[in-house]
């Protein structure tokens, strides 16, 4: 079996594979984007919330609810961190999966030109063979017609 159809079923395997880690990557930047953004909703709900207690604190608030406007402050704040480190380690889920991809991918086109040039070397082996054959052949013809011209 020559090299080139030995190594298809080694391409194949890798280009699958950089396929599906093609998808895994894109699946989980959608989430990311979309942990951002209820990030960037957590930041504005704060600062709504935020403007809404300095209006009240203008008009003249009590003790209680000062107290419950920070109070509230400060559980969107934590809820704000958790968002931060939350993002911060699916970023680096991302950014691996993005690596091993890459990586698959890489593998994929270096077999593939690999088999490129098995095939290239099979085909000129295959034309030199050839032109081997059609020679000799041409020289047995030649060397046969050449000794029916003697006998003549």
């Amino acid at each position: 079996m020559k090299r080139s159809k030995r190594m298809q079923p080694v391409h194949r395997l890798a280009s699958e594979s950089a396929t599906e880690l093609a998808r895994a990557y894109a699946a989980r930047r959608e989430v990311l984007d979309q942990e951002r953004e209820r990030l960037a909703q957590l930041r504005g709900f704060r600062r709504e919330y935020e403007q809404k207690l300095a209006v009240s604190a203008g008009r003249g608030i009590d003790a209680y609810r000062l107290r419950d406007y920070n109070a509230f402050l400060a559980r969107i704040d934590e809820a704000i961190g958790q968002q931060q480190q939350s993002l911060a380690r699916l970023q680096t889920d991302v950014d691996a999966l993005q690596r091993t991809w890459l990586e698959q991918r890489g593998n994929a086109l270096a077999l593939e030109r690999l088999l490129v040039r098995y095939h290239r070397e099979e085909q000129r082996a295959d034309a030199t063979r050839d032109q081997r054959l059609h020679d000799e052949l041409a020289q047995r013809q030649f060397g046969r017609g050449d000794s029916h011209w003697r006998g003549i």
